[in-house]
């Protein structure tokens, strides 16, 4: 490019972009939940201004210069993505933690990770909830709980000792700590069976600051059955709705994904709270078992809660059709293997096949079809970065998430609209389970 129109470029992003470098001190104060005195209300009588922290741009200049120059859209979408609370309901860095020497303070190449404190700041991913995971190998006793235990703890200290970055165990928390320049981690569980079935290990972990449970994991457990797993319950157990009533006193949401459908609609039924559906994505545009159903988004919305749309591939590819996952669950039964190996049948069949892959305009899609089906209260973002192997093009690692932001303003949707699905949802749906717990006797 000659420099004369390097120069104009420069020129035409400094214009476009300047509104967007703001000041967190000029935000009004969020803490007591009062609304900006302008600006667009939500339909859940949220203010928007609860949804946002003011960041400046962090991408690099070069990267930001060449997107606006390429369509001036680029300059808006960068504006309300940074200035935007952006959190992601799933990113499995916790593991990562404890196995492979992980720093989370360190900068790692896309082919190590997909998240660190670095590439969060450079990406806008303001919070994260770090998935604490407990493969289904583990069991459903002491095992399962000193791995849970043994990833809070590294979580914990990697947290107080890297700069910039605090635990949050509250929606305000979350408020509070971005606002103030930092990154903001809430803590979950993958895999119910690291509760051993015991409420007693379920208080501990909330104490320990862990805000959700996703009931089950590819594995059905002593209290749910899983989507991925032969069911021994029909659904929850008589154990799995007292799990679900001590989740609802002690202000720990209710996470669906990976159950199977009939949990799915039991535990809806059972939670006094809204739940949640951490990193699942749309079964009516990817055919698979780990994605939800309208039927269920539906569902999800009556109750208030949020589904959060998963980044990986094979949820998220429109290529993949009944076909596939129909063949892949057919070789899973001749070889005697369950539905806990589908990504490696599915993968096998797309090799053969010669299967595209998604790109980041398939993920906006999904995130599209479950707004117009569950509504704009009602969705969220779950990457489940770090815990994927194969992600869409365009979204090689969390620097990448104004392509989201990007996609959204171009199907239309409003800046209010567009901060509700990057964390204002989740952050009400934090808020009202903590308000319920304080509720129970």
């Amino acid at each position: 490019m000659p420099a004369s129109a390097r120069v104009l470029s420069l020129i035409l992003v400094v214009l476009l972009v300047w509104p967007a470098v703001g000041c967190r001190a000029q935000m009004p104060d969020q803490t007591t939940g009062d609304a900006s005195p302008e600006g667009p209300r939500d339909t859940l009588d949220q203010p928007v201004s609860a949804s946002v922290d003011g960041d400046t741009i962090a991408w690099p200049a070069a990267r930001v210069t060449a997107r606006v120059v390429d369509d001036s859209l680029w300059a808006e979408a960068l504006r309300i993505h940074f200035n935007a609370i952006v959190l992601d309901g799933h990113v499995d860095v916790p593991m990562h933690m404890v196995d492979d020497a992980y720093r989370l303070d360190r900068r790692h190449s896309r082919n190590r990770s997909h998240v660190d404190l670095p590439r969060m700041r450079e990406g806008g991913l303001d919070a994260a909830v770090f998935a604490v995971y407990v493969a289904p190998y583990y069991g459903e006793g002491d095992r399962a709980v000193a791995r849970a235990r043994e990833q809070i703890q590294e979580v914990r200290r990697q947290v107080g000792a890297a700069p910039g970055v605090d635990l949050a165990q509250s929606a305000d928390d979350v408020r509070r700590i971005t606002r103030e320049g930092r990154e903001a981690i809430v803590l979950g569980l993958e895999g119910g069976h690291a509760l051993a079935a015991s409420t007693d290990t379920l208080q501990s972990f909330a104490r320990q600051g862990i805000r959700y449970v996703t009931l089950t994991h590819v594995n059905t457990n002593r209290w749910a059955d899983s989507s991925q797993d032969e069911p021994e319950h029909g659904g929850l157990s008589p154990l799995g709705r007292k799990m679900v009533w001590a989740m609802n006193d002690l202000g720990v949401v209710v996470d669906l994904a990976h159950v199977s459908d009939s949990t799915f609609f039991d535990a809806i039924e059972a939670s006094r709270a809204p739940v949640i559906v951490s990193h699942s994505s749309s079964r009516a545009l990817t055919p698979t078992v780990r994605n939800v159903s309208d039927k269920q988004m539906r569902a999800v919305a009556l109750n208030g809660g949020v589904v959060m749309i998963n980044f990986f591939d094979a949820m998220v590819n429109p290529h993949l059709g009944a076909d596939v996952f129909e063949e892949a669950r057919r070789r899973l039964t001749a070889s005697g293997r369950g539905l806990a190996y589908l990504w490696s049948a599915v993968y096998d069949i797309r090799r053969e096949r010669s299967i595209s892959g998604a790109t980041w305009g398939d993920v906006v899609d999904h995130i599209d079809h479950a707004v117009q089906v569950a509504g704009i209260d009602h969705v969220g973002i779950g990457s489940d970065f770090d815990g994927v192997f194969d992600l869409p093009r365009g979204l090689d690692d969390v620097t990448d998430l104004p392509y989201v932001t990007y996609g959204l303003l171009r199907r239309g949707y409003s800046e209010a609209e567009v901060y509700k699905l990057l964390g204002g949802n989740l952050l009400r749906v934090l808020k009202e389970t903590e308000a319920m717990a304080q509720e129970a006797p």
